[in-house]
């Protein structure tokens, strides 16, 4: 490699340097840091008084109104072969529909569980005004906090690995 050469490829490596420098060390927008901190909060506030007032809250969860509630059966809005049937008496059956060869159904219990009164075999950390679910079918047990029960609606976070089952009920 003669000297022009080099010469010309050392430009364009410190050009690169200096500007990976600069758009990691100064901000991409117009404002200073300072500033851009409070127009933050200011868009968050002006964001949140946005908001329509037209929605309906969510119930309450505690273990009385996720016990009346959840009872059911219940079809998941991400596959229509899955379904899970809640009876008033602790029943808990999963059931999935496929071909005749991929079709399950697993039987258990489920018990509803708060940080006040917590579960004697879990070992998470418990969120006070969380209710819990613990399903128990065979030699599996399943941990899942109460997203929403209510209505139609029942939504479950799978704690194991943090991913939302949602369900719509069977009428």
């Amino acid at each position: 490699m003669n000297s022009r050469a080099f010469l010309g490829f050392l430009v364009v490596v410190i050009v690169a340097l200096v500007l990976g420098w600069f758009f990691f060390v100064y901000p991409r927008s117009a404002t200073t840091p300072g500033e851009e901190a409070t127009t933050t909060a200011t868009e968050v506030t002006t964001a949140a008084s946005q908001e329509p007032t037209t929605t309906t809250p969510s119930p309450t969860l505690d273990p009385g109104t996720v016990t009346a509630n959840i009872v059911g059966n219940w079809v998941s809005t991400t596959d229509s072969n899955y379904t899970v049937q809640i009876t008033a008496g602790d029943k808990w059956t999963d059931t999935y529909k496929g071909s005749d060869k991929s079709s399950a159904s697993l039987s258990g219990t489920y018990t509803l569980f708060t940080s006040a009164h917590p579960d004697k075999d879990f070992t998470g950390v418990l969120v006070p005004g969380v209710v819990y679910l613990k399903v128990v079918e065979g030699r599996s047990t399943l941990y899942y906090s109460v997203v929403a029960a209510g209505g139609n609606e029942l939504q479950l976070s799978y704690l194991d690995r943090g991913n939302t089952l949602s369900f719509v009920k069977v009428q």
